[in-house]
Parts: structure tokens; sequence; C-alpha cells
């Protein structure tokens, strides 16, 4: 026979109804926010000294490549048409990745459909080459292409279980401060004696005061 609720603590209430909160926002976030796309391409960076190994000066502009990839500035080397975004907003469409350990680049376009996505990526990953080469006389490093980017077959974001478990997790987390709120309270009201309670006097006089009147 299931426990009825009368018989639950005070503070089951309000934490059930944070925990359902919450795992029914993250359900409406992964439902109806909005789909989107992400796609990767790579590039390598290569020493002009040793076109089959990497060395330092590889890795160490592979790292700078990474910072300078998204600006704006970069972009505008591309030949490939980068879908229309407003002004400023390129660091949220294009992000660059490196290793500390590989002369590779990942170039992560994301976009609201499938070939906005890709088409970040590989605009991105072609600027950068091109910057690359620009610059090879005075690096001495080689950018070169190391693979595009293709459509992605589905969304990125949002991820419906993920949603449900930060969401949920959310929750949780609002539960626990208000049983710890709720349980903070109710302490500080019972060591709290109520207005015009009679306080029982324990000193001697009174003591035999109450013997008298008893007697």
């Amino acid at each position: 026979m299931p426990l009825p609720f009368a018989v639950l603590p005070r503070w089951c209430g309000p934490s059930i109804a944070f925990v359902l909160a919450g795992m029914l926002g993250g359900l409406g976030y992964a439902l109806y926010a909005p789909a989107t796309y992400t796609a990767s391409a790579f590039v390598l960076v290569v020493d002009e000294v040793g076109p089959d190994r990497s060395g330092p000066a590889a890795l160490s502009f592979a790292q700078l490549y990474g910072r300078l990839a998204p600006l704006e500035e970069t972009l505008r080397y591309s030949t490939i048409p980068l879908p229309d975004a407003p002004p400023g907003s390129m660091r949220e469409h294009v992000r660059a990745s490196t290793s500390p350990d590989t002369p590779v680049i990942r170039l992560a376009g994301s976009g609201r459909t499938a070939r906005d996505a890709a088409a970040f990526a590989n605009g991105a990953a072609d600027a950068l080459v091109r910057y690359g080469t620009s610059h090879r006389a005075d690096t001495g490093v080689r950018v070169a292409l190391m693979g595009r980017a293709a459509p992605p077959p589905a969304p990125s974001s949002p991820n419906l279980p993920l949603g449900i478990a930060v969401g949920t997790a959310s929750g949780v987390l609002l539960a626990g401060l208000s049983a710890a709120v709720l349980s903070t309270q109710r302490g500080r009201r019972r060591a709290t004696p109520p207005q015009g309670a009679a306080v029982l006097d324990e000193s001697p006089a009174g003591r035999a005061e109450r013997v008298e009147v008893g007697s």
C-alpha cells in the first residue's frame, strides 16, 4: 500500500515540486530549443625544413594559428562563401581547438542547418590555409588542409537526455536548499519559547514557594 502523502515531512512537498519543475524545464528546453548543428574541419601545420615531420616551430605556430582562426580578419582570406552572420558574431559560429602534442587545428563550425555548419568550418579552414600561406616566408611553416567538414546528419544540441538530466539536477539542488532552509527555520521556532508562556523558576526560593503552595 503506498505511503499517504499526509505522513510525509512538510519539506517533502516543496522538494518534490522543485525536482519535477527542474525535470520538466529540462524536457521543455530539449524539445523546443532551436537545433544547432556542428561540423569540423582540420588543418595541419608543418615545418618547412621537414615536410614529413613536425618540429617545435610547427607546434608553436599551430597554437598561434588556433587563436587567430576565429578572427574576422583571418576569415576574410577565405574563398569559400561563409553563411550570413551578424557583425561581430563570427566567434559564435567558428571555434578552434589545438593540441599541445600535435600541430593539428580543429575548426568547428556551428549553424542552424547542417549545410551552414559545414560551410563555416570549411570556410575557416580555407581562410587559415591561405592566411598561413601568405605568411609562409616569415614563419617558416606551411599550413595544409587535412580534412574537410561534411554536413552532420543530426544536430549536436539540444540533447534530450542531457537536457532532462541537467534540469533534474538543478531541481534536486533547489530541493536540497529549500529543505535546509525549512529545517533551519523549524529549529529556530522550537528553540524560541512562545510569547506569554510562564518560565519555570528553578532557583531555591522558587522551589520552596512551590512546596508551600502544594502543601
